[in-house]
């Protein structure tokens, strides 16, 4: 399968023009937004953590038909596993990013110090070794534990951060979340024009993070391997590792306690791979492969809401989308 360069790409896909909320509903969001962010931050570790689970049951009762596509991805997934087994993982799914949602919340109230406080490194050898190799970092990370959380604390072991993110299409919002991130001194690249500015990151030895488990279209991605069904995925940290030789570290953000453990694995050394591994479509399923054996190991952790399948014939997609 051909696949088309990352550059070209971006500079010669069409761009949409997002259309912009109007400031009255900008404002009232961002009301709602600070109301609930000052109900989050009032409580302890342990009661907001319960808030988070209450807030993520409710949501699984609401939002009937994404609750309904979480059970079929883990049918899919895991024929072998009972109905209460399956429920089971789905409920527990809801309460962690139901706790994840409140933690963001809190997060542009926090300190640095005090987010990186509550999250204990393991494994922080796999980025240094990564580091020193002096080509830039390929950080991948997932949908999977709280990856916001862990993106700030990388941001605190780690000196140039580029992250690729959709720009909020609140201006508060945005300046709230622009406040946190530039007490760290991260760059946040706009996912619509990406190519360019990641391998300039990548050439001034910088660290681009990434989060390639969710699905892509068809003609942006390649199909591979993900928890044992073919998916369309992202070629683009293969194509960027194999072009610059950039080592690839992964990064996952775990609950641990009342904090979170963010756990370091790594490195791939791309100039260290057999000659048969060198390819977009071969290292691409490695990076899969790590991602899935993180998901395999907690479930719960992972956004099963999303149709990581669609477009393959192996997935459902819900009724609302």
């Amino acid at each position: 399968m051909t696949v088309a360069d990352p550059i070209s790409d971006a500079e010669s896909a069409p761009r949409r023009a997002r259309k912009r909320k109007g400031r009255l509903l900008q404002r009232a969001e961002y009301l709602v937004y600070r109301a609930a962010s000052a109900v989050a931050r009032a409580g302890s570790d342990n009661q907001t953590a319960s808030l988070g689970s209450f807030l993520g049951r409710l949501s699984q009762r609401l939002l009937r038909r994404r609750a309904g596509l979480v059970i079929r991805n883990l049918r899919m997934i895991f024929p072998e596993k009972s109905a209460s087994q399956l429920a089971a993982i789905a409920d527990a799914c809801w309460k962690h990013f139901g706790r994840a949602a409140v933690d963001y919340l809190r997060l542009p109230q926090m300190t640095f110090e005090r987010i990186a406080a509550r999250c204990e490194i393991v494994n922080g050898a796999a980025l240094d070794a990564a580091v020193a190799q002096n080509k830039g970092v390929i950080l991948i990370s997932a949908h999977f534990g709280n990856w916001e959380y862990g993106g700030l604390v990388i941001m605190s072991v780690a000196e140039r951060v580029r992250t690729v993110a959709r720009t909020l299409d609140n201006e508060f919002l945005e300046r709230d979340l622009g406040r946190l991130r530039a007490q760290t001194g991260a760059a946040v690249i706009d996912r619509r024009r990406a190519a360019r500015q990641l391998l300039q990151a990548l050439n001034e030895k910088g660290v681009v993070i990434l989060l390639p488990d969710q699905a892509v279209l068809p003609r942006e991605g390649i199909l591979s391997s993900f928890l044992g069904l073919a998916a369309w995925t992202t070629p683009a940290p293969a194509k960027l590792a194999l072009r610059l030789g950039s080592p690839i570290v992964f990064a996952f953000c775990i609950p641990h306690g009342e904090g979170y453990r963010l756990e370091f694995e790594g490195p791939i050394l791309i100039d260290q791979l057999p000659a048969e591994e060198r390819s977009v479509e071969r290292l691409t399923q490695q990076i899969n492969d790590v991602i899935c054996r993180r998901i395999l190991e907690r479930p719960e952790l992972w956004l099963w809401m999303h149709d990581r399948w669609k477009a393959t014939g192996e997935g459902g997609r819900s009724d609302e989308e």
